[in-house]
């Protein structure tokens, strides 16, 4: 049972439970990486604050749940419409980072399913991109620049030919998409999206070493499992500070509650201030009463490494693609932070750097854009190449001999990598692939298993070499017919990418008709 998602459930598990009542609930915090560079599958296990297992799938279907109750019933308070109609007008919009794979977008969909969305009732929008569209059409006065250019200037930034950048700065991913507006207004994607796990969280994490590196290790996992209220209250507050934190404060004030001194004092065997003292680094931080100090350069250093890997990358993608960028616009949350901003705007002196008024906000608004306009973004670059895995006639110029087997007198090579769509490849929404057959082996045979494998590289051998990854399986379903030889029978597969998630088109040689496919990425 969803007790309150977002605000709702932090301010309960803090201020209404009591200890031993916390044992009976599950509290989730900062889980949504999980989906980032883990295996995921249906069985996935997440943990909550005190370290009590729960699916993963569960966990998220509850959340969007939550969401989707709170906004029908919001709805239905506002307009008047008929028994049931309010359900049936509405299309879902699940935002995801854009450096997800496709077992990361079939799970959300597969928890919205649960979740009581309609599969046709939904679309997966890539974060970034909803940005993109937002600050696209976003009026002038709402950019915030680096410095006050003519609002002629400004306007010219989103203007057919423009290319910018959006930097999408999460709590765990940072994506950047690159994009240029088109005569007609579209957009059109330049490079293909990526970024990394450089999200504000990363500093939450360096806080915490910091801590334990003043102190004891592990002191703050002892003080999440045993306070956890008290840890969410400290940890919340360094999250407003960091948002805020300017190059030119003296230094940065946290309030500590009592438990965390006390236990800190326990474990050092002397007051904190003494310790701080006796290991030399007043120069950096102070603790005073119920309030820690942490001076500017080792705040800066909190926030910094994170912000160079930032920067790193989005260099490097403006360098290695030959860009032409105009602006550089920042979006989400750690967007706020003055001194992201103004790294950005010294490591780029010749562009634009400019912020919505709510980036915080801007990926929910685009992501409206997304739903009412999906055809707006014309053209994609592929982040992988996509294939299927197959044998084709061994040939000993080509293939290596570990490859080789005998089947049913024939000489093959397995393992094949099957190129249907290639890495760094522009593709128009909604074009469809270079179509490739896949044959059946038997008469009896009522549906045909393919896998599907992904890479980095534009052109992979075979399935197994380094850089290639499995993403799932394709079922194709072969409708039984009177009279129709399987063996010469075979399936012409296409993919296409009409949106965010990659979708496939399997032909019947037998009738020349489009058959059923489903995908299964995960397990």
């Amino acid at each position: 049972e969803l007790h309150s998602i977002g605000y709702d459930a932090e301010y309960h598990y803090i201020n209404s439970l009591q200890e031993e009542e916390r044992q009976q609930w599950f509290y989730f915090q900062n889980f949504k990486m999980m989906l980032y560079n883990h295996q995921i599958s249906r069985d996935l296990i997440l943990h909550d604050v005190k370290g009590k297992p729960q699916k993963a799938l569960k966990i998220f279907a509850f959340i969007i749940q939550g969401l989707r109750e709170d906004f029908t019933t919001r709805l239905a308070e506002q307009i008047t419409l008929g028994e049931g109609a309010v359900d049936e007008d509405i299309h879902w919009v699940i935002t995801v980072p854009a450096i997800w794979d496709e077992k990361a977008k079939q799970f959300m969909r597969e928890a919205a399913r649960q979740a009581g969305i309609l599969n046709d009732r939904l679309s997966i929008a890539l974060e970034p991109e909803a940005a993109a569209l937002y600050c696209r059409f976003l009026p002038v006065e709402k950019l915030k620049g680096s410095s006050q250019d003519e609002e002629i200037s400004q306007l010219k930034t989103f203007s057919p030919g423009a290319q910018y950048l959006i930097v999408d700065l999460g709590g765990g991913t940072v994506d950047i998409t690159a994009h240029e507006i088109l005569p007609n207004g579209a957009l059109k994607e330049i490079v293909a999206a990526s970024g990394g796990n450089w999200g504000s969280l990363v500093i939450n994490d360096e806080f915490i070493n910091l801590i334990e590196d003043l102190t004891e290790t592990d002191i703050m996992k002892f003080i999440k499992e045993n306070h956890p209220d008290d840890f969410l209250t400290f940890m919340s507050v360094f999250e407003n500070k960091k948002r805020v934190f300017s190059k030119d404060d003296d230094r940065v004030i946290l309030h500590v509650p009592q438990s965390i001194r006390d236990i800190m004092c326990e474990r050092l065997g002397k007051s904190v201030e003494d310790h701080i003292e006796e290991i030399d680094r007043a120069q950096e931080v102070k603790f005073q009463r119920d309030k820690m100090y942490i001076y500017n350069e080792a705040f800066t250093k909190l926030l910094s490494g994170t912000i160079e890997k930032i920067v790193l990358h989005v260099t490097a993608v403006i360098e290695s693609n030959k860009l032409k960028v105009d602006s550089i616009v920042l979006v989400g949350g750690f967007a706020e932070c003055d001194l992201l901003k103004s790294t950005f705007r010294t490591s780029f002196p010749d562009t634009r750097i400019l912020v919505p008024e709510d980036p915080v906000l801007a990926v929910l608004k685009g992501a409206v854009l997304c739903g009412r306009n999906p055809q707006i973004l014309q053209t994609r670059v592929c982040r992988y190449t996509y294939g299927i895995c197959t044998t084709v006639d061994f040939d000993e110029k080509y293939y290596t001999p570990d490859k080789k087997i005998h089947i049913g007198g024939n000489t093959l090579a397995r393992d094949i990598f099957n190129i249907h769509i290639k890495a760094n490849e522009t593709v128009h929404i909604g074009q469809k692939g270079t179509p490739k057959k896949y044959y059946l082996n038997r008469d009896d045979q009522d549906q045909l298993d393919l896998e599907i494998y992904a890479s980095t590289k534009t052109k992979p051998k075979y399935t197994t070499e380094d850089g290639v990854f499995y993403l799932g399986i394709l079922v194709i379903k072969i409708p039984q017919m009177a009279a129709v030889c399987n063996k010469s029978r075979y399936f012409s597969v296409s993919f296409l990418l009409d949106g965010t998630e990659m979708e496939v088109e399997a032909v019947d040689s037998a009738t020349n008709e489009t058959t059923g496919v489903k995908f299964d990425f995960i397990g």
